[in-house]
């Protein structure tokens, strides 16, 4: 009943609460509604040839996929741009949760930030994220940020052009940097992530 007079005295005494599109109204009374508690890495179940989509392609591709409960932001797991790097998928606010599985049973690695030090706590084959010495399309520099070799952000399937790819086999750098095969190779998995 509380609550209830409170904001009915919040829209009698505001009435411009409401013309946000940024959510200030739900930010004055402390409510918010995407409040993770883990980061899931998983696969789409396809192989993909480099042209995605670009960013928006490629987002679309995971998110047909049933996300991980509690979960509500889905991205492919690329380097797509300058702008839009692998390691920038998950806030800040974010970056320090544990990394799962999608079943949330294998630590991937214990933060987001771990990520990016050259060593993740599990193979994504042990994870069960991938089979064994499986490839998977990222796009990126073992640091997380863009590399050169992203068939030309994720939008070439030519025998010319590059992109960079992880192996599931490794804990090392070769997790994320296995090699650059020519974009038109269609045996590389596409990661999704969620959070």
């Amino acid at each position: 009943m509380i609550l209830g007079a409170a904001v009915i005295s919040l829209t009698c005494e505001r009435n411009d609460l409401f013309d946000s599109t940024n959510d200030d109204f739900l930010s004055l009374i402390n409510l918010d509604f995407n409040n993770p508690t883990a980061i899931y890495i998983y696969s789409y179940p396809t192989t993909q040839v480099g042209n995605q989509g670009g960013r928006a392609g490629a987002d679309a591709l995971c998110q047909t996929l049933a996300p991980p409960a509690g979960t509500t932001t889905v991205h492919a797991f690329l380097s797509v741009s300058a702008s839009d790097q692998i390691r920038d998928l998950v806030p800040s606010a974010y970056q320090g949760l544990t990394v799962y599985d999608v079943t949330g049973a294998n630590v991937i690695s214990s933060t987001w930030t771990n990520l990016w030090d050259d060593n993740i706590d599990m193979t994504l084959s042990t994870a069960g994220v991938l089979g064994v010495g499986v490839e998977w399309w990222n796009g990126s520099n073992t640091d997380g940020t863009l590399n050169t070799n992203n068939c030309l952000n994720w939008t070439s399937s030519s025998s010319i052009d590059f992109g960079r790819m992880g192996n599931s086999n490794f804990t090392d750098t070769q997790w994320i940097n296995w090699g650059s095969p020519p974009c038109n190779t269609n045996t590389n998995f596409l990661l999704c992530v969620a959070y």
